[in-house]
This record gives C-alpha cells, sequence and structure tokens, in this order.
C-alpha cells in the first residue's frame, strides 16, 4: 500500500459515498486508475462491502495537532493542503489562539509523527502542538 492508497482510504473515511471522479481529482489520478485501485484494495480485503477495514480502532494511534497560522494566512488557503496528507482524518477551523485542530491516525506513533512534520512544512502554518490520545473513554 503506498501513499495514494492511505489517501484514497482516507478520503473514503470521510465520505465513502463520493464519485469516483471526485475520488481520482483528489488522487491526482486518472478514472481509471482511481477504479483499478479501488478494485485492488476490494480483492486484497482492505475495503469490503464499501468499509474500510484497518483493524480495531482502539489500536490505531490518534493525535490532534492544534496549529496557528501565520499572521495574513487563512484556514480557507490552507486546509487544501492538509487534507492531501493521507493520515489526517479530520479538520475542524476554531475561534481563538489555535486556528485549526486536526486528527491523525496510524497504525504507532511515526506517521503521527510524519503527518505532523508534514503539516509543519506548509508555507502558512506558524506552530504545530501535538497531543497523542492515550485512551478513549467516550465515542
Amino acid at each position: 500500500m503506498d501513499d495514494k492508497d492511505r489517501l484514497l482510504l482516507s478520503l473514503l473515511r470521510r465520505d465513502a459515498r463520493r464519485s469516483l471522479v471526485a475520488l481520482a481529482r483528489d488522487l491526482g489520478l486518472s478514472r481509471s486508475a482511481t477504479q483499478e485501485r479501488l478494485a485492488k484494495l476490494q480483492d486484497s480485503g482492505v475495503i469490503t462491502g464499501f468499509t474500510v477495514v484497518e483493524g480495531a480502532a482502539e489500536r490505531r494511534s490518534t493525535a490532534h495537532l492544534l496549529i496557528r497560522l501565520a499572521p495574513g494566512r487563512h484556514c480557507a488557503q490552507l486546509v487544501p493542503r492538509v487534507k492531501t496528507i493521507p493520515a489526517v482524518v479530520q479538520i475542524h477551523s476554531v475561534a481563538g489562539a489555535i486556528d485549526l485542530i486536526v486528527r491523525v491516525e496510524g497504525d504507532g506513533v511515526a506517521p503521527l509523527e510524519q503527518a505532523r512534520a508534514a503539516i509543519a512544512a506548509i508555507d502558512g502554518i506558524a506552530e504545530v502542538s501535538t497531543f497523542i490520545v492515550l485512551d478513549h473513554h467516550l465515542g
């Protein structure tokens, strides 16, 4: 599984009913290449019944990234770039000292750190604070 496959799974987690054309556009691939990737993921058992199967949710590592943007930058400018990072599963624009809260997931801490580093490298991101989830108590 490569980064395009992980991004495809991330896009499907967000909205499993997205059209093939929309998925292809977000992946930067042709419709037929995207359809082939979907078929391979289905054949391998990663996607069954249009449900992402990655093991028990409690076994996946999760972190919340609190992001402050550089002066003069806006969420609308940076969110499209953040969305392309495969480990990103949620993005919230918020009011206050922090501009964005991003939830990332991965199999262990390394993918979380890779996502954090990729986000921190985006021009216009001033600061990223990382909060790794230790336990889930509700939801």
